[in-house]
Protein backbone atom coordinates (compact mmCIF):
# COMPACT_ATOMS: atom_id res chain seq x y z
CA UNK A 1 0.00 0.00 0.00
CA UNK A 2 2.95 2.46 0.82
CA UNK A 3 4.15 1.79 -3.03
CA UNK A 4 1.37 2.29 -4.35
CA UNK A 5 1.30 6.15 -2.77
CA UNK A 6 4.82 6.60 -3.78
CA UNK A 7 5.10 7.69 -7.35
CA UNK A 8 2.33 10.31 -7.23
CA UNK A 9 4.04 12.07 -3.99
CA UNK A 10 6.81 11.75 -6.21
CA UNK A 11 5.08 13.45 -8.94
CA UNK A 12 4.39 15.91 -6.52
CA UNK A 13 8.05 16.09 -5.15
CA UNK A 14 9.19 16.90 -8.89
CA UNK A 15 6.67 19.36 -9.73
CA UNK A 16 7.11 21.80 -6.77
CA UNK A 17 10.95 21.41 -7.83
CA UNK A 18 10.41 22.54 -11.40
CA UNK A 19 8.00 25.55 -10.15
CA UNK A 20 11.00 26.68 -8.00
CA UNK A 21 13.59 26.09 -10.83
CA UNK A 22 11.99 28.50 -13.05
CA UNK A 23 11.76 31.05 -10.06
CA UNK A 24 14.77 33.93 -9.73
CA UNK A 25 16.81 33.44 -7.15
CA UNK A 26 16.52 35.09 -4.00
CA UNK A 27 20.26 38.05 -3.78
CA UNK A 28 21.76 36.31 -1.01
CA UNK A 29 23.60 39.55 1.01
CA UNK A 30 26.96 38.73 2.46
CA UNK A 31 27.77 39.37 6.43
CA UNK A 32 28.78 42.35 6.19
CA UNK A 33 27.90 46.12 8.13
CA UNK A 34 27.01 47.24 4.40
CA UNK A 35 24.71 44.25 3.73
CA UNK A 36 22.95 44.80 7.18
CA UNK A 37 22.52 48.66 5.97
CA UNK A 38 21.32 47.65 3.09
CA UNK A 39 18.38 44.60 4.66
CA UNK A 40 17.19 47.44 7.34
CA UNK A 41 16.53 49.99 4.44
CA UNK A 42 15.01 47.23 2.73
CA UNK A 43 13.08 46.39 5.77
CA UNK A 44 12.27 49.72 6.72
CA UNK A 45 10.92 50.87 2.85
CA UNK A 46 8.50 48.12 2.97
CA UNK A 47 10.18 44.96 2.18
CA UNK A 48 10.59 41.65 3.24
CA UNK A 49 13.92 39.70 3.70
CA UNK A 50 15.30 36.85 5.86
CA UNK A 51 17.33 37.46 8.73
CA UNK A 52 19.44 35.03 10.66
CA UNK A 53 18.13 34.90 14.89
CA UNK A 54 19.71 32.93 17.23
CA UNK A 55 17.00 30.25 16.65
CA UNK A 56 16.13 30.22 13.08
CA UNK A 57 15.96 32.49 9.99
CA UNK A 58 13.23 34.73 10.51
CA UNK A 59 11.12 36.38 7.35
CA UNK A 60 11.60 40.08 8.67
CA UNK A 61 8.61 42.76 7.52
CA UNK A 62 7.72 45.89 9.30
CA UNK A 63 5.48 44.61 12.04
CA UNK A 64 2.94 47.72 11.75
CA UNK A 65 3.09 47.95 7.97
CA UNK A 66 0.06 46.21 6.48
CA UNK A 67 1.15 45.66 3.22
CA UNK A 68 4.58 44.30 4.10
CA UNK A 69 2.63 42.24 6.93
CA UNK A 70 0.33 40.85 4.24
CA UNK A 71 3.30 39.43 1.92
CA UNK A 72 4.68 37.53 5.25
CA UNK A 73 1.07 35.60 4.61
CA UNK A 74 1.71 35.24 1.23
CA UNK A 75 4.97 33.84 0.51
CA UNK A 76 4.84 32.00 3.41
CA UNK A 77 0.94 30.49 2.56
CA UNK A 78 0.22 30.94 6.25
CA UNK A 79 -2.93 30.93 7.46
CA UNK A 80 -4.50 34.15 8.44
CA UNK A 81 -5.01 32.95 12.22
CA UNK A 82 -1.26 32.04 12.95
CA UNK A 83 -0.29 35.19 14.55
CA UNK A 84 3.07 36.63 14.17
CA UNK A 85 6.02 37.11 16.87
CA UNK A 86 7.33 41.15 16.88
CA UNK A 87 11.26 41.21 17.52
CA UNK A 88 12.37 44.32 18.84
CA UNK A 89 15.83 45.81 20.28
CA UNK A 90 15.37 47.07 23.43
CA UNK A 91 13.54 46.48 26.61
CA UNK A 92 11.93 50.13 26.46
CA UNK A 93 10.18 48.42 23.18
CA UNK A 94 8.55 45.65 25.09
CA UNK A 95 6.66 48.75 27.26
CA UNK A 96 5.44 50.37 24.37
CA UNK A 97 3.07 47.12 23.69
CA UNK A 98 2.55 45.31 26.32
CA UNK A 99 -0.50 46.62 28.68
CA UNK A 100 0.66 46.39 32.55
CA UNK A 101 2.24 42.95 32.38
CA UNK A 102 2.64 41.13 35.94
CA UNK A 103 5.75 41.40 37.65
CA UNK A 104 7.05 37.73 36.89
CA UNK A 105 7.22 38.70 33.25
CA UNK A 106 9.69 41.45 34.34
CA UNK A 107 11.50 38.50 36.23
CA UNK A 108 11.59 36.53 32.92
CA UNK A 109 13.04 39.97 30.60
CA UNK A 110 15.64 40.22 33.12
CA UNK A 111 16.61 36.81 33.03
CA UNK A 112 16.30 35.65 29.21
CA UNK A 113 16.27 39.11 26.99
CA UNK A 114 18.01 39.14 24.76
CA UNK A 115 17.37 35.70 24.00
CA UNK A 116 14.97 32.80 22.51
CA UNK A 117 12.10 33.89 25.35
CA UNK A 118 8.85 35.21 23.41
CA UNK A 119 6.05 37.02 25.79
CA UNK A 120 2.55 36.84 25.07
CA UNK A 121 0.90 39.77 26.39
CA UNK A 122 -2.08 41.87 26.40
CA UNK A 123 -1.89 44.81 23.98
CA UNK A 124 -1.35 48.65 24.72
CA UNK A 125 -4.67 50.59 24.56
CA UNK A 126 -4.49 52.98 20.98
CA UNK A 127 -2.51 49.86 18.63
CA UNK A 128 -3.47 48.53 15.42
CA UNK A 129 -5.84 46.06 16.60
CA UNK A 130 -4.68 43.60 14.25
CA UNK A 131 -0.60 44.30 14.84
CA UNK A 132 0.91 40.74 15.81
CA UNK A 133 -1.22 38.98 13.58
CA UNK A 134 -3.16 39.03 9.58
CA UNK A 135 -4.18 42.43 8.75
CA UNK A 136 -7.57 41.42 8.15
CA UNK A 137 -7.81 39.78 11.95
CA UNK A 138 -7.95 41.52 15.45
CA UNK A 139 -6.27 39.88 18.14
CA UNK A 140 -6.09 41.39 21.97
CA UNK A 141 -2.58 39.56 22.67
CA UNK A 142 0.80 40.12 21.38
CA UNK A 143 3.81 38.01 20.98
CA UNK A 144 7.11 39.72 21.48
CA UNK A 145 10.74 39.08 21.85
CA UNK A 146 14.32 40.52 21.73
CA UNK A 147 16.70 38.29 19.80
CA UNK A 148 20.50 37.88 21.09
CA UNK A 149 21.86 37.42 17.76
CA UNK A 150 23.73 39.99 17.11
CA UNK A 151 22.57 40.61 13.24
CA UNK A 152 19.38 40.41 14.31
CA UNK A 153 19.58 43.15 16.48
CA UNK A 154 21.29 45.23 14.75
CA UNK A 155 18.97 45.09 11.74
CA UNK A 156 16.42 45.94 14.03
CA UNK A 157 17.60 48.73 15.46
CA UNK A 158 18.71 50.74 11.79
CA UNK A 159 15.61 49.53 10.45
CA UNK A 160 13.81 52.05 13.07
CA UNK A 161 10.76 49.29 12.96
CA UNK A 162 9.49 46.39 15.19
CA UNK A 163 10.10 43.64 12.88
CA UNK A 164 7.61 40.98 12.20
CA UNK A 165 9.56 37.93 12.30
CA UNK A 166 7.75 34.50 11.66
CA UNK A 167 10.18 31.24 10.29
CA UNK A 168 11.62 32.46 7.07
CA UNK A 169 10.23 28.92 5.14
CA UNK A 170 7.22 27.94 3.45
CA UNK A 171 4.28 27.37 6.11
CA UNK A 172 4.44 23.51 7.61
CA UNK A 173 7.74 22.95 6.84
CA UNK A 174 11.22 22.69 8.45
CA UNK A 175 12.46 26.06 9.66
CA UNK A 176 15.64 27.45 7.91
CA UNK A 177 18.53 27.60 9.84
CA UNK A 178 20.84 28.35 6.98
CA UNK A 179 20.94 30.68 4.62
CA UNK A 180 20.64 28.09 1.65
CA UNK A 181 17.56 26.96 3.22
CA UNK A 182 15.61 29.85 2.97
CA UNK A 183 16.75 30.57 -1.14
CA UNK A 184 14.95 26.47 -1.35
CA UNK A 185 11.86 28.14 -0.24
CA UNK A 186 11.86 31.36 -1.99
CA UNK A 187 11.66 33.21 -5.07
CA UNK A 188 12.50 36.66 -5.89
CA UNK A 189 9.39 38.60 -5.46
CA UNK A 190 7.90 36.58 -2.97
CA UNK A 191 10.76 37.61 -0.74
CA UNK A 192 13.21 40.99 -1.67
CA UNK A 193 16.69 39.32 0.22
CA UNK A 194 18.70 36.88 2.47
CA UNK A 195 20.85 38.22 5.16
CA UNK A 196 23.51 35.49 5.41
CA UNK A 197 24.29 34.80 8.77
CA UNK A 198 25.85 31.35 8.72
CA UNK A 199 24.04 28.80 10.35
CA UNK A 200 22.14 29.44 13.37
CA UNK A 201 23.13 28.46 17.01
CA UNK A 202 20.40 27.11 17.88
CA UNK A 203 18.14 25.26 15.51
CA UNK A 204 14.81 25.44 17.26
CA UNK A 205 12.39 28.55 17.47
CA UNK A 206 11.66 30.49 20.65
CA UNK A 207 9.98 29.45 23.64
CA UNK A 208 6.76 31.36 24.34
CA UNK A 209 5.03 32.36 27.27
CA UNK A 210 1.87 33.71 28.03
CA UNK A 211 2.05 36.17 31.18
CA UNK A 212 -1.88 37.65 30.34
CA UNK A 213 -2.68 35.61 33.65
CA UNK A 214 -1.41 35.41 36.97
CA UNK A 215 1.03 32.37 36.46
CA UNK A 216 2.77 31.60 33.27
CA UNK A 217 1.68 29.77 30.78
CA UNK A 218 4.50 27.89 28.36
CA UNK A 219 2.53 27.90 24.71
CA UNK A 220 5.58 26.75 22.42
CA UNK A 221 8.37 24.49 24.75
CA UNK A 222 11.91 26.09 23.34
CA UNK A 223 15.64 26.43 25.38
CA UNK A 224 13.86 28.58 27.65
CA UNK A 225 12.89 24.94 29.49
CA UNK A 226 9.43 25.08 32.42
CA UNK A 227 12.24 24.63 35.04
CA UNK A 228 14.24 27.61 34.00
CA UNK A 229 11.29 29.82 34.09
CA UNK A 230 9.87 27.96 37.01
CA UNK A 231 13.42 29.09 38.82
CA UNK A 232 13.06 32.70 38.14
CA UNK A 233 9.63 33.50 38.58
CA UNK A 234 9.14 31.41 41.89
CA UNK A 235 5.90 29.64 39.62
CA UNK A 236 5.29 26.68 38.13
CA UNK A 237 4.53 27.51 34.57
CA UNK A 238 1.56 25.43 33.03
CA UNK A 239 1.85 23.81 29.64
CA UNK A 240 -1.12 24.29 27.07
CA UNK A 241 -2.23 21.40 25.35
CA UNK A 242 -2.31 23.19 21.64
CA UNK A 243 -6.15 22.30 21.05
CA UNK A 244 -7.38 24.42 24.08
CA UNK A 245 -7.96 27.33 22.55
CA UNK A 246 -7.52 29.86 19.43
CA UNK A 247 -3.81 30.32 18.59
CA UNK A 248 -2.12 32.73 20.70
CA UNK A 249 1.43 31.94 18.91
CA UNK A 250 2.99 30.40 16.17
CA UNK A 251 2.82 26.40 16.35
CA UNK A 252 0.00 25.90 18.52
CA UNK A 253 -2.52 24.58 15.36
CA UNK A 254 -1.59 23.29 11.33
CA UNK A 255 0.85 20.85 10.31
CA UNK A 256 4.37 22.19 11.44
CA UNK A 257 8.14 21.44 11.09
CA UNK A 258 7.46 18.50 8.64
CA UNK A 259 9.70 17.17 5.93
CA UNK A 260 7.78 15.34 2.34
CA UNK A 261 8.09 12.10 3.96
CA UNK A 262 5.67 11.00 6.15
CA UNK A 263 7.87 10.46 9.45
CA UNK A 264 7.49 7.93 12.32
CA UNK A 265 8.88 8.42 15.58
CA UNK A 266 10.27 6.43 17.59
CA UNK A 267 10.85 6.24 21.31
CA UNK A 268 12.77 3.62 23.70
CA UNK A 269 16.31 2.07 23.94
CA UNK A 270 18.69 2.25 21.44
CA UNK A 271 19.21 -0.90 21.15
CA UNK A 272 15.21 -1.85 20.64
CA UNK A 273 15.19 1.67 18.29
CA UNK A 274 17.90 0.02 15.66
CA UNK A 275 16.02 -3.08 15.84
CA UNK A 276 13.30 -2.04 15.02
CA UNK A 277 14.39 0.13 11.91
CA UNK A 278 16.34 -2.89 10.52
CA UNK A 279 13.05 -4.79 10.59
CA UNK A 280 11.07 -1.92 9.10
CA UNK A 281 13.97 -2.05 6.32
CA UNK A 282 13.00 -5.08 5.54
CA UNK A 283 10.07 -5.14 5.07
CA UNK A 284 8.43 -1.65 3.87
CA UNK A 285 7.66 -1.72 0.56
CA UNK A 286 9.35 1.91 0.35
CA UNK A 287 11.57 2.82 -2.64
CA UNK A 288 13.52 4.44 -0.37
CA UNK A 289 14.05 4.86 3.37
CA UNK A 290 15.62 7.55 5.43
CA UNK A 291 16.73 6.98 9.45
CA UNK A 292 17.63 9.63 11.41
CA UNK A 293 18.91 8.93 14.61
CA UNK A 294 21.80 9.54 17.61
CA UNK A 295 24.94 8.54 17.14
CA UNK A 296 24.38 6.01 19.51
CA UNK A 297 21.56 4.36 17.96
CA UNK A 298 23.34 4.45 14.97
CA UNK A 299 26.69 2.50 16.38
CA UNK A 300 24.11 -0.15 16.95
CA UNK A 301 22.76 0.56 13.65
CA UNK A 302 26.23 -0.57 12.94
CA UNK A 303 26.19 -4.19 13.80
CA UNK A 304 22.60 -4.97 12.45
CA UNK A 305 22.01 -5.37 8.36
CA UNK A 306 19.91 -2.86 7.03
CA UNK A 307 18.83 -2.24 3.88
CA UNK A 308 21.56 -0.46 1.29
CA UNK A 309 18.93 1.73 0.10
CA UNK A 310 18.00 3.17 3.39
CA UNK A 311 19.30 7.31 3.69
CA UNK A 312 20.99 7.45 7.76
CA UNK A 313 21.23 10.58 8.78
CA UNK A 314 22.87 11.55 12.39
CA UNK A 315 20.59 13.66 14.46
CA UNK A 316 23.45 14.20 17.40
CA UNK A 317 25.05 13.02 20.48
CA UNK A 318 22.04 11.93 23.06
CA UNK A 319 23.82 12.93 25.95
CA UNK A 320 24.18 16.56 24.11
CA UNK A 321 20.22 17.53 23.25
CA UNK A 322 21.94 21.09 22.03
CA UNK A 323 23.58 19.27 18.92
CA UNK A 324 20.40 17.32 18.74
CA UNK A 325 18.08 20.49 18.08
CA UNK A 326 20.86 22.16 16.24
CA UNK A 327 20.26 19.26 13.23
CA UNK A 328 16.85 18.32 13.35
CA UNK A 329 15.43 20.80 10.50
CA UNK A 330 18.55 20.36 8.31
CA UNK A 331 18.29 16.42 8.70
CA UNK A 332 14.60 16.69 7.72
CA UNK A 333 15.39 18.98 5.34
CA UNK A 334 18.07 16.74 3.45
CA UNK A 335 15.91 14.19 3.28
CA UNK A 336 13.40 16.26 0.99
CA UNK A 337 16.62 16.36 -1.09
CA UNK A 338 17.06 12.72 -1.15
CA UNK A 339 13.51 11.90 -2.07
CA UNK A 340 12.72 9.44 0.68
CA UNK A 341 9.73 7.75 0.64
CA UNK A 342 9.36 7.52 4.57
CA UNK A 343 11.37 8.34 7.39
CA UNK A 344 11.62 6.22 10.73
CA UNK A 345 13.15 8.98 13.23
CA UNK A 346 14.32 8.35 16.92
CA UNK A 347 13.02 10.92 19.97
CA UNK A 348 15.34 11.91 22.65
CA UNK A 349 14.03 12.31 26.38
CA UNK A 350 11.92 14.63 27.16
CA UNK A 351 13.97 16.27 29.81
CA UNK A 352 15.24 20.12 29.29
CA UNK A 353 15.61 21.14 25.85
CA UNK A 354 14.49 17.36 25.36
CA UNK A 355 10.50 18.85 25.58
CA UNK A 356 11.32 21.38 22.97
CA UNK A 357 12.91 18.83 20.50
CA UNK A 358 10.08 16.55 20.96
CA UNK A 359 7.53 18.82 20.31
CA UNK A 360 9.07 19.99 17.07
CA UNK A 361 9.42 15.90 16.34
CA UNK A 362 5.98 15.14 17.19
CA UNK A 363 4.57 18.00 14.54
CA UNK A 364 6.89 16.68 11.65
CA UNK A 365 5.39 13.26 12.43
CA UNK A 366 2.13 14.54 12.68
CA UNK A 367 1.38 12.43 15.50
CA UNK A 368 2.66 9.13 14.22
CA UNK A 369 4.54 8.29 17.46
CA UNK A 370 5.46 4.03 17.73
CA UNK A 371 7.26 2.61 21.18
CA UNK A 372 9.52 0.46 20.88
CA UNK A 373 10.47 -2.39 23.28
CA UNK A 374 11.58 -6.06 23.08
Amino acid sequence: MLRGGVSQRSKVKDQRLENHSEAKPVPILASCQESISQAAAAIASGGIGAIPTETVYGLGADAVNPVAVARIYEAKGRPGDNPLILHIASREDFFRLADNPPSYAHALIDAFWPGPLTLVTKKKPGLQPWLGGHPNRKADTIGIRMPSHPMALTVIKASGCFIAAPSANKAGTPSPTRADHVAADFGFGEIDFILDGGAVPGGLESTVVDVTGEVPVILRPGAISPEMAAKVTGLEPLLLSETTLAPRAPGMKYRHYAPKAPMMLLVGDERDIAAYIAAQCASVQAEKIGILVTSQTRAMLDTIPVNNSAAVLTLGDKTSPETIARNLYACLRQFDILNVDIIYAEGPSQDGLGLAIMDRMKKAAEGRVIHVSN
